[in-house]
């Protein structure tokens, strides 16, 4: 239980990820949640956009559960939960060079 929780916190983690890059980067924060936007608008590359568009879906579907017939909680398993987890862990891997002096702060 709990796996559409997981699915959309996979989402937000890669959403925060995204606009903290912005910001290291000087540049204005977009004040939208579309994760495949705020990476177009990074510039970031093809596979990195593939890997996105599989979380894009999880904003939206799984926190609001009156946009499809279907009911959120009953359409996640544990093995979707852990391919969005794993997702965004690829994603932050991913990206790491571009958030790296973040971590330099902190040593």
């Amino acid at each position: 239980m709990g796996y559409d929780v997981a699915a959309f916190l996979s989402h937000q983690a890669v959403e925060k990820l995204l606009k903290s890059i912005f910001v290291l980067e000087g540049k204005k924060v977009p004040k939208i949640h579309f994760i495949d936007e705020l990476a177009n608008q990074l510039g970031l590359p093809e596979n990195i956009l593939e890997d996105i568009a599989e979380l894009t879906i999880d904003y939206t579907f799984a926190r609001y559960p009156d946009v499809s017939e279907q009911i959120p909680y009953e359409e996640y398993d544990e093995n979707i939960a852990k391919r969005k987890v794993n997702i965004a862990k690829k994603i932050f891997e991913s990206l790491k060079p571009r958030y790296k002096s973040l971590e330099d702060l902190n040593k």
